[in-house]
């Protein structure tokens, strides 16, 4: 059965408040007794794959057996 991880995209803006930067902070959540729990912040491009992103931490992070079904907030 696939675990279900949130998560949630926030581009960066650049200095003038006007433009993006060209990066991107994906935060990962996972549901622990009913409560949202931060699993992880990645930082990356704008340019990168999210879900690619969040498959590369889990990975570099021990949890490369289990199965996630990714969802966007």
């Amino acid at each position: 059965m696939k675990k279900n991880l949130y998560y949630t995209i926030e581009k960066e803006i650049s200095d003038d408040g006007e433009t993006l930067n060209g990066n991107k902070t994906i935060t990962v959540y996972e549901i622990v007794n009913n409560e949202p729990n931060t699993l992880a912040s990645i930082n990356c491009s704008i340019e990168d794959n999210s879900w690619t992103e969040i498959q590369h931490y889990l990975e570099d992070n021990g949890y490369n057996k289990a199965e996630f079904e990714f969802i966007l907030l």
